[in-house]
């Protein structure tokens, strides 16, 4: 089978901003839905995180045509519920009874809390099993991982490999039976698909610093990566720590930003001062052809 696809087509499900698309819902989260085409025809679809709420999803699912049915793989980038707690809803209206493959970071199960700015529970709603009798088979993982030909999780990014302008005081916490220990967010993964223009990176929140996770997929994977996607997580960033994120991203060859989610108006601005047409700014219903 070949490495590279046809087409690669990318809807947005999910996201804090719904666009000017008419009937479309946003919410607090992320969910992308990709389809691969290859030559002779055939299609796979990806479930790029299910958002918080599963019923907004499969809405705007509806909206743009598709199909719960038609999803080969989900990815959950992170455990918090922005990005994973529409997972049993979207579980329990498939029709299909076969397994499905939800591939998750090594850690994904453990309970995490932060305290800002009130204590809260940041895991979803489901426990484990409760998915798992509808269908979803996890795979978990704390290495690159290849979910077929082309498309595949580059692992984590522990803490001491990330970029130090990336290192930002832990804010989360993991609830263990012998009480808490810090949560530096290293079961996050990202998605890479391998396209003719280069590597595809979706991200979730980038808590482990966007740049970090670019950086150790060019590494790993030894091309250039075309395209960035999803959150970034620099909301609440300086403009320093801004300006070397996109420093960084130019000088590793990142051609095109599609940021959205947790990325912030800041940097945003910063992003299309730069980057000018190459930058994107995700909202619900955004179609992305490659």
């Amino acid at each position: 089978m070949e490495k590279y696809y046809s087409r690669i087509e990318i809807f947005v499900l999910a996201d804090d901003y719904a666009g000017m698309t008419k009937g479309f819902l946003a919410q607090h989260g992320v969910s992308y839905f990709i389809r691969l085409y290859r030559d002779q025809g055939e299609k796979t679809s990806i479930l790029f995180d299910t958002g918080y709420d599963g019923k907004a999803v499969l809405h705007n699912m509806k909206l743009l045509g598709l199909d719960i049915n038609e999803v080969d793989y989900i990815v959950l980038s992170h455990n918090h519920y922005d990005h994973a707690n529409g997972l049993l809803y979207l579980l329990e209206k498939r029709t299909k009874k076969t397994a499905i493959p939800v591939i998750v970071g090594k850690g994904f199960f453990e309970k995490t809390i932060t305290l800002k700015p009130m204590v809260r529970i940041l895991n979803p709603d489901w426990p484990r099993n409760q998915a798992e009798s509808l269908g979803a088979w996890f795979i978990e993982t704390s290495e690159k991982l290849e979910i077929m030909p082309g498309v595949s999780v580059p692992g984590i990014v522990k803490y001491d490999e990330r970029l130090e302008f990336e290192k930002e005081a832990p804010e989360y916490y993991i609830v263990g039976e012998n009480g808490f220990k810090t949560d530096f967010l290293e079961h996050e993964i990202a998605l890479v698909i391998e396209s003719s223009r280069g590597l595809l990176v979706f991200a979730g929140c980038s808590h482990p610093g966007i740049a970090s996770i670019v950086e150790k997929v060019v590494n790993l994977y030894g091309r250039k990566v075309y395209s960035v996607i999803g959150g970034m997580h620099l909301i609440n960033a300086d403009e320093l720590r801004i300006k070397r994120t996109i420093q960084k991203l130019r000088e590793l060859g990142v051609v095109k930003v599609f940021a959205g989610h947790c990325t912030g108006l800041k940097a945003e601005k910063a992003f299309l001062e730069v980057y000018g047409d190459d930058f994107v700014r995700i909202h619900t219903a955004l179609q992305i052809s490659i």
